[in-house]
């Protein structure tokens, strides 16, 4: 028989903007601080103003333990638009840092900017109870 939880929390949200200047003193960034107990479940990085690589301009989402675990592959920051984050289910086992990494080929870009939303919900949290 399932046993069911009647604790509610609603879902938590971070954002941040970054620029192409925040990669100015090295391609990877801490972006946003997540709770012990944090379990991402979605989130995406919105490109506001594509990142001019001459080829190839990449971001990848992730942590200190794994530098893609919310991205998956690294995201195609070329091109303006949504680029979905993939949640994978991970629960961080003590604060820490969403870490951006930026990548390109080809002749520098000079411009990019794009807004990271971090969706995730801690686990054993209650904020009310339903039932």
């Amino acid at each position: 028989m399932i046993q069911k939880n009647y604790n509610r929390q609603g879902l938590a949200m971070a954002h941040i903007a970054i620029a192409l200047s925040a990669f100015s003193d090295g391609a990877v960034q801490a972006a946003i601080e997540l709770p012990a107990g944090a379990i991402v479940v979605g989130g995406s990085a919105l490109v506001t103003t594509a990142f001019d690589a001459e080829t190839t301009a990449t971001l990848k989402v992730g942590d200190a333990d794994d530098d893609d675990r919310y991205s998956g592959t690294p995201l195609d920051v070329s091109a303006a638009g949504s680029k979905p984050l993939v949640p994978t289910g991970y629960v961080m086992p003590e604060k820490g840092d969403v870490i951006v990494t930026y990548a390109s080929t080809g002749a520098a870009a000079t411009e990019g900017e794009l807004l990271l939303v971090i969706e995730y919900i801690e686990a054993n949290k209650s904020e009310w109870t339903q039932g």
